[in-house]
């Protein structure tokens, strides 16, 4: 057992010694990583500086308009980077950080153990050294015993003493069992000393990996408090960070809704979150494994007519009679696959200009059609299909946000190269369908608004295809009439 014991915490010592060896060295942010991130970070401050000299080179007269709304956003996309490379170093840290804590953890519970065992073995060597004691004064009172009595001489002369034969078989037993005796008491003398040679040579190994064990586990304490000053540090940047990209995005709304109230091109303010797109995204998967898209027929029908001919006759007695001919023909019925390629409509057909293009700024993955300010215009299905979402996405306190009361089609029809297509409705006052239902090309489908992310009354449009997520969008323009 105690073998077992020894070997089980050499190997946890080799395992502490081992995550100290190589996990504490790279406890930080190793070198390289480092001065990777640093060269990121003055790259992006080299683009920030640049778009603060545009902006300035624009001035406060064109804030209103296209350009500096553009470039504001080129802004808050380096500083967006910015906080998510800060973020990433922090979270490293913060893995690290966990991590040494779970090892220092488990280094503590082993030093534990190693101390109650270190104990036992002190146990065993104070019950050892008893037990060694007395079993070597008996050896040494049998060795005095011995010399007292003058057995140290010789056991011929001891043998010739005897004065009779039955003196002398007595004397060779006793001589035999003193003899016995003795190595067995030295035998026993000599078990126990290595037993407690072996003992304390354990014991000694397992104090010095304890005193091993305890300054290593100083360090790690000491290194972990230094990362939590550097993770507390970083997440303070991040707040800061996180502070102004809010401030230059309120700004970028601002003139954004500005612009839009001039020119009445109405579209989507640019602060819809990528969680937030990752979440719509996830909805239309499921939906599209829940709604298989139904598939159109077209019954074409071929007729024959019936023609009956009558020829008159006369008989051999003078009487006339009448013969009919009668031919028939079977009616057959076929049905055949509509229309096999997907060809759409515009989805506002009183308003078919697209007022901002697909990709006219960073996450702009469809096209927006402004209704100049009129809502609850006509909007219609650009293709037959199953609608497969029809819903609302609102904040906790009611109010909508990023797409609004939204829409999407599975249509039934394909592409030229036969890859499925989801179209994508945002922002809508009403919707008139639900989920499930079947649409027609060009049925009505909602009303026109301004709900969620909107400057303004507009139909922001999606087109995916051959899959249901923002990276299959295309470009509507090159599907649309």
């Amino acid at each position: 057992m105690k073998n077992k014991g020894l070997i089980r915490m050499t190997s946890v010592l080799m395992a502490l010694c081992l995550f100290f060896t190589c996990g504490i060295s790279t406890g930080f942010v190793s070198a390289t990583t480092q001065s990777s991130l640093e060269s990121q970070r003055e790259e992006l401050e080299r683009k920030l500086y640049a778009t603060e000299q545009k902006l300035k080179e624009l001035g406060k007269e064109s804030e209103d308009t296209e350009e500096y709304i553009r470039i504001l956003g080129e802004k808050i996309e380096f500083l967006t980077e910015q906080y998510n490379l800060s973020k990433k170093q922090a979270q490293e840290i913060e893995s690290k950080v966990s991590a040494l804590e779970s090892n220092i953890a488990t280094n503590e519970r082993e030093i534990e153990t190693i101390t109650v065992e270190v104990k036992e073995l002190e146990q065993n060597i104070a019950t050892l050294n008893k037990e060694f004691s007395s079993v070597y004064n008996a050896y040494c009172q049998r060795i005095r015993a011995i010399y007292i009595s003058g057995e140290q001489g010789s056991i011929l002369s001891f043998i010739l003493m005897s004065d009779s034969v039955s003196n002398f078989l007595t004397r060779m037993q006793m001589i035999s069992a003193v003899s016995r005796q003795d190595g067995e008491l030295l035998d026993e003398v000599q078990q126990q000393t290595s037993e407690i040679m072996s003992v304390k040579k354990k014991l000694d190994d397992k104090n010095q990996k304890l005193k091993t064990s305890q300054s290593t586990l100083k360090e790690s304490k000491t290194k972990l408090k230094e990362q939590r000053i550097t993770l507390l540090k970083n997440q303070e940047e991040m707040e800061a960070q996180q502070a102004v990209i809010e401030k230059q995005q309120e700004e970028q709304n601002k003139h954004l809704e500005q612009l839009h109230a001039k020119t009445k091109q109405y579209g989507e303010f640019r602060d819809i979150t990528q969680a937030e797109l990752d979440e719509i995204d996830a909805d239309i998967e499921a939906a599209a494994r829940k709604y298989v898209p139904t598939t159109t027929t077209t019954t074409t029908k071929k007729r024959t007519t019936t023609t009956t001919t009558t020829k008159p006759t006369t008989t051999s007695h003078g009487e006339e009679s009448t013969t009919q001919k009668t031919e028939t023909t079977t009616t057959t019925t076929t049905t055949t696959a509509g229309s096999s390629y997907l060809k759409l409509t515009y989805p506002c057909p009183k308003y078919t200009k697209i007022t901002c293009g697909f990709g006219a700024y960073e996450g702009h993955t469809g096209c927006d059609f402004s209704t100049y300010g009129n809502e609850n215009q006509k909007i219609v299905a650009a293709e037959s299909g199953t609608v497969i979402i029809s819903t609302d996405l609102t904040n906790p306190d009611g109010s909508y946000r990023s797409y609004g009361r939204y829409i999407v089609i599975a249509h039934d029809k394909k592409t030229s190269s036969g890859k499925s297509v989801y179209t994508l409705y945002a922002h809508n006052n009403a919707r008139l369908v639900s989920a499930g239902q079947y649409v027609k090309k060009g049925q009505q489908i909602a009303r026109s608004g301004s709900t969620g992310n909107s400057t303004g009354p507009h139909c922001h449009f999606e087109v995916r295809v051959g899959g249901t997520s923002q990276s299959y969008a295309q470009n509507p323009a090159n599907y649309l009439p």
